[in-house]
């Protein structure tokens, strides 16, 4: 087997344990949504009036904020804690599954409560800042994986970095009113 041979079937494990762990947090998410389900009766309408304010409100800058603090404790901890081999492994580990089981809950969360209008909800809850977000988490997962012993180039983090802040940015020009649309 030469070398390409073998970083290709290392690239396939690579993204076959990710998509393991996400698919069992996904199902565990539905999981828990489903036994669970009266007791998130109200969440719909404090999603609701949650999106209603936010239109209301022309505080987009504290949005924007509070989604860089949302998406960019998860990011600037995967980056802190690849400096542990152990830790870094299992921190990714838990971060797909956690993925897994929010978007699980979340999907069946808008399924039960608006029907087939729930998956567009869904959907349009992850697109487009979700076409941002998962190739960079993809290649920091790679980068810390497999360059451990090699420097990161600084140009790559500060790139991983700005797409980063744009995908914070769209979500909050995007996302947001396109939820508010079908809500």
């Amino acid at each position: 087997m030469s070398q390409r041979d073998g970083s290709r079937w290392k690239r396939t494990g690579f993204m076959q344990r990710i998509s393991l762990l996400f698919f069992i947090g996904f199902f565990v998410g539905t999981f828990f949504y489903y036994i669970f389900q009266n007791s998130f009766g109200g969440l719909m309408n404090q999603t609701t009036t949650n999106m209603a304010s936010w239109s209301a409100e022309s505080s987009q800058w504290y949005d924007y904020l509070k989604i860089i603090w949302n998406h960019g404790k998860y990011f600037f901890l995967l980056w802190a804690v690849s400096v542990n081999k152990k830790v870094s492994g299992w921190f990714q580990n838990v971060f797909i599954l956690y993925t897994g089981l929010r978007n699980g809950f979340l999907l069946l969360f808008f399924v039960f409560d608006r029907g087939l209008k729930g998956i567009l909800l869904y959907f349009a809850s992850l697109f487009p800042h979700g076409m941002i977000l998962l190739p960079i988490y993809l290649l920091s997962f790679y980068l810390i994986n497999e360059n451990r012993q090699r420097q990161y180039k600084v140009g790559v983090l500060i790139l991983l970095i700005l797409a980063f802040f744009a995908a914070c940015f769209v979500e909050i020009k995007c996302n947001f009113p396109i939820m508010e649309q079908l809500l």
